[in-house]
């Protein structure tokens, strides 16, 4: 088991790592204050989230390194624009991670695929995460890791919020989106398995009170 001083040891060292540390102070400064839920406090939950994920599966040092610059990249997108904003947040990654000069072009190849499978696609009716490489698995699983969090739902008044959308409709929009979620990685799905069955079984009451 993770310790959280294990957390906290590695997330306070990976935020001295100069492309993490550089990217965070701009997004702190630079992310639209109306943005409620893809806020600066998201990018450090999944940042958190990403490296527990990480170390319980016991991966390599420089691919939670990897991980990490994805996490915090992941949506510095919506500083210039909510649409196809993963897409922007890629680009953010491959500047900054050339700007530093001490990763490959594969690594920084890897880390914009992790950034643009984050994207929610329509498959068999229903929106999923699809990742394009192992080390995907592990940002979608922190990218939604809520899903299996006591935070659940304040995250998702948040995110309703964010788009100005009715609760009846968004609750329900939320069902189907948790219905076909499931878990990427051994270490999320041992740990927020059982929060997201309780999560999902509530979610389902408040719908049918809302009925």
């Amino acid at each position: 088991m993770i310790s959280p001083e294990d957390i906290e040891r590695t997330f306070q060292s990976l935020s001295q790592v100069p492309a993490i540390s550089e990217t965070l102070a701009i997004l702190q400064k630079k992310l639209p204050s109306d943005l409620r839920y893809h806020s600066f406090a998201h990018t450090i939950e999944v940042l958190r989230d990403a490296i527990e994920f990480a170390l319980t599966d016991k991966l390599p040092a420089r691919s939670i390194e990897l991980l990490a610059l994805a996490a915090v990249t992941h949506d510095a997108g919506f500083i210039q624009s909510r649409v196809n904003n993963e897409e922007i947040g890629a680009k953010y990654a491959r500047d900054t991670m050339m700007k530093a000069g001490s990763y490959s072009h594969e690594e920084i190849r890897l880390v914009e695929r992790m950034i643009l499978d984050t994207a929610l696609v329509q498959i068999d009716g229903a929106l999923r995460q699809v990742p394009h490489t192992e080390l995907s698995k592990y940002l979608l699983d922190a990218d939604l890791g809520n899903f299996g969090r006591d935070d659940f739902f304040h995250k998702s008044d948040l995110q309703r919020e964010e788009l100005g959308e009715d609760l009846i409709p968004f609750r329900v929009k939320t069902l189907q989106l948790l219905s076909a979620h499931t878990w990427l990685t051994n270490a999320a799905l041992a740990t927020r398995q059982s929060k997201k069955e309780q999560n999902l079984a509530k979610l389902k009451t408040l719908i049918e009170q809302d009925r």
